[in-house]
């Protein structure tokens, strides 16, 4: 069938297409995992996958108003002090961190699942369906810019949906989001980063696709009210997944209610309400065990003394100044925020520049390593190494989110709608840091851009506009050049001996002692760039000897000692 016969035929295959795409390639990497000792990361007591993981045993033991509340407590918190007194820096009772993730892993226990296959099938499901929602929806953005320009000026090319640029911007944005190679990575791990970025998507992509039922031009269907006030659901959730969606879960609401001008008050009220609904279980249990009501998490006051104490180096090394930040601030934000300004009274400059380091890193190549090391994974699972990193996204992107507002193709409501969703995370890594994870919040909007682009270019270059192309792909190039090879402001080591260390664990309890001493070999022989070399160093030989009680590996990942690796010569 050509393309240009039965065009709404191809409007719906395309996002059915990337869902199947994605869901490939991503099962592809599942299947890895699951056969590599690597899929027992979450036993590193270290990370905070390790950390939702016992919350959601916390919780699942029958304690489900989480009171007294559950608190981490891990290696690098000892030198502050035991547990009771971190307990001092935190707000008694309130939740750590957003609830809903480890409450999903808590529903999951309770039902008999296995934690980790189950939680990683779901975030691929997941995946793939805003993959598909941001092809939707850039397809119907780049399909309105051409019926339009046809409607106005016939020297476009094109008609409606017959269109094939609207196809491929839709494609390019779908699969660039799915197969997106950190995006991928860190969904296999019980993080909640990686569904905070998907539910970001729907709520980006939800406003866009309904312009194509709810315009000015046609009288909005039926469902356009029921969609509203699920919108809305869907936003007061991931707030409880991470409060910083929240802004953009209000903003996705009233621009979905006033697709049409008729009934636009009754429909923002409904999505009020179904943002309400999770809020108000929020604030229930809150108050039931004194709470002020619409408290979140209590980790803001950490964050900010973490990532801005004078000291701070944008790297995710705490700064000398938080202990004494955290200890006056008593577990205030409000205090902590001003104790962090008053460090910098005699050299005020110094925090701007921090921020712009922190800038910087958000937008270069590296990806800053926490709990878990992308390029440690990358190098031995392989279908990491061929999927699209940030530079092969951002200059794509940016450049087509520009190009978007620019010639209206994203009306100035939509505009600020993406310029939300990309400014969210940013503004997350500035106040506290970037790392691999927190970036890939900017991977929706980003992902919307680049197919954006591709749409420009083919309808320029069948319009004969040549200077357009040349210049926009210039621009591009351009961007991702510089991400890809001005360097990074932190230093950017690939290996870290306490990756080498986990991962030797595992594979010694998994597969037997020669498959754990060859990652220890593998980290002697690789890992010169690890700034902690000669702890390093120190760490493998005494594992070397047999010795695994500073490993932080759960019980059930160590070998027992007569399977452990023990060297018989020097």
């Amino acid at each position: 069938m050509p393309f240009t016969d039965r065009p709404e035929t191809w409007r719906r295959l395309v996002p059915v297409l990337v869902f199947v795409v994605v869901a490939a390639v991503r099962s592809v990497y599942f299947a890895a995992l699951e056969a590599s000792p690597l899929s027992d990361w979450h036993l590193w007591m270290e990370t905070d996958e390790w950390g939702y993981v016992d919350w959601s045993a916390h919780l699942a033991s029958g304690n489900w108003m989480d009171a007294p509340a559950w608190r981490s407590y891990f290696s690098w918190q000892t030198p502050y002090g035991p547990p009771e007194a971190w307990e001092s820096l935190y707000q008694k009772n309130a939740y750590f961190a957003g609830p809903l993730y480890p409450y999903g892993l808590a529903l999951l226990r309770v039902a008999g699942l296995p934690v980790f296959p189950t939680i990683r099938i779901l975030q691929l499901l997941l995946a793939c369906l805003a993959a598909a929602a941001v092809a939707a929806a850039c397809q119907t953005v780049a399909g309105r810019f051409v019926q339009g320009g046809r409607e106005k000026n016939a020297d476009v090319p094109g008609a409606g949906w017959s269109s094939l640029g609207p196809a491929a911007a839709g494609t390019v944005s779908g699969l660039l989001y799915g197969v997106y190679g950190p995006l991928v990575f860190q969904d296999g791990f019980a993080y909640r980063d990686g569904p905070v970025a998907h539910v970001s998507a729907l709520l980006l992509a939800w406003p866009l696709i309904a312009e194509a039922g709810e315009s000015e031009r046609v009288s909005p269907r039926p469902s356009g009210t029921a969609g509203t006030f699920f919108l809305g659901l869907l936003g007061g959730l991931a707030a409880l997944l991470k409060q910083t969606t929240l802004p953009l879960a209000l903003l996705a609401v009233f621009l979905l209610s006033k697709k049409s001008r008729a009934g636009a008050i009754r429909r923002f009220a409904l999505g009020a309400l179904g943002l309400a609904i999770p809020l108000t279980a929020l604030v229930a249990r809150n108050l039931a065990v004194g709470v002020p009501p619409l408290t979140f998490d209590t980790r803001q006051a950490i964050g900010l003394a973490w990532g801005n104490g004078r000291g701070a180096d944008a790297s995710t090394a705490p700064p000398p100044s938080m202990r004494g930040i955290l200890e006056k601030a008593g577990g205030s934000t409000g205090k902590t925020a001003r104790l962090v300004l008053e460090g910098y009274s005699d050299a005020p400059w110094e925090l701007p520049l921090l921020w712009a380091k922190k800038a910087a890193t958000f937008v270069l190549a590296y990806e800053v390593p926490d709990n878990s090391n992308w390029y440690f994974f990358r190098d031995r699972i392989g279908v990491l190494r061929f999927l699209p990193v940030f530079p092969c996204l951002v200059g794509a992107g940016l450049v087509g989110l520009f190009a978007a507002v620019a010639r209206g193709t994203l009306r100035k409501d939509e505009a600020w709608l993406a310029a939300l969703a990309v400014a969210t995370p940013v503004v997350a890594c500035l106040l506290v840091q970037t790392t691999a994870r927190y970036r890939v919040g900017v991977v929706p909007p980003v992902a919307l851009g680049a197919g954006l682009l591709a749409f420009f270019l083919i309808e320029d270059w069948r319009a004969r506009r040549r200077l357009p192309v040349v210049g926009l792909s210039i621009a591009a190039l351009a961007v991702s050049a510089l991400s890809a090879y001005l360097p990074s402001p932190i230093p950017t080591a690939r290996h870290r001996w306490a990756d080498a260390i986990v991962a030797g664990t595992l594979a010694e309890a998994r597969s037997g002692p020669e498959a754990g001493a060859a990652e220890i070999r593998r980290y002697l022989e690789e890992g010169r760039d690890d700034p902690n070399r000669a702890a390093g160093e120190q760490s493998v030989y005494a594992w070397l000897l047999g010795e695994r009680s500073f490993t932080r590996v759960a019980p059930e990942g160590i070998a027992p000692p007569s399977r452990r690796y023990v060297a018989t010569g020097p």
